[in-house]
């Protein structure tokens, strides 16, 4: 629901190549999973891509964290070379994404953000605890999983997961996330709804225009109904 209020236009293109010998390119501008891009909808246009070298463009405020491993599994198991771009944003579930390419960019004024993994449960203690446990063991793999990006410890990102860290494109380079900072171009908009993440840089977070916050007061009443159809399903 949280990730459902970001203020990123939803869109998963793709550029065919412009030769043999050229890249396609995957656009991956949305949220991850349900509410956005699934995985399904990626693996089916990464096929359409084809075999052969790929660059992956991103601008996204991530989503389902395991949609977006499907998406990483995929992206590893390409037969080509991946490279990945963050035009604008690649926050939680993107980040991760992210890590698939063999070389990283983003640009100047681009954002990265790691943070642990969420979750809704409806239940007793027990549920509750059960779903705990599972968030912790996503944590763990998904500091593993930056930590072989960086060279840094799983516990180091592992304390960056707990303050849920914003890198700049700098930053990211710096911490061995980017590989390569791009300037002189044209950057994606990267903005978020305000209370869509807590610790969210206040450049990202600037009041939408009311037409905008009209369609988004709709879609997420429309959301929240589900919610609580599906909670009284699990009730009974």
């Amino acid at each position: 629901m949280t990730h459902a209020q970001a203020g990123l236009p939803q869109t998963l293109g793709l550029r065919p190549r412009a030769a043999a010998d050229k890249p396609a390119e995957i656009l991956l501008y949305d949220e991850i999973g349900f509410w956005g891009t699934t995985a399904k909808d990626f693996v089916q246009t990464l096929a359409q891509a084809g075999d052969g070298d790929i660059v992956v463009r991103i601008n996204s405020p991530g989503g389902d964290v395991f949609d977006g491993l499907a998406m990483l599994a995929a992206l590893q198991a390409h037969a080509g070379n991946v490279s990945v771009v963050v035009d604008g944003i690649a926050a939680s579930a993107a980040s991760f994404i992210a890590l698939a390419g063999s070389s990283v960019s983003m640009a100047e004024n681009a954002f990265l953000m790691i943070h642990n993994a969420w979750g809704v449960v409806v239940g007793n203690r027990n549920d509750m605890t059960e779903t705990a446990s599972v968030l912790s063991k996503i944590d763990g793999q998904l500091a593993s999983l930056y930590a072989q990006k960086t060279g840094q410890t799983a516990d180091a990102m592992g304390q960056l997961m707990d303050a849920e860290t914003w890198f700049t494109a700098q930053e990211a380079k710096d911490a061995g996330f980017a590989d390569t900072i791009l300037s002189g171009g044209e950057s994606a908009k990267a903005s978020l709804r305000p209370g869509v993440f807590a610790r969210a840089p206040e450049i990202l977070t600037a009041p939408a225009p009311a037409a905008v916050l009209t369609d988004l007061s709709a879609s997420l009443a429309s959301r929240r109904r589900l919610i609580q159809l599906a909670e009284a399903e699990n009730a009974g």
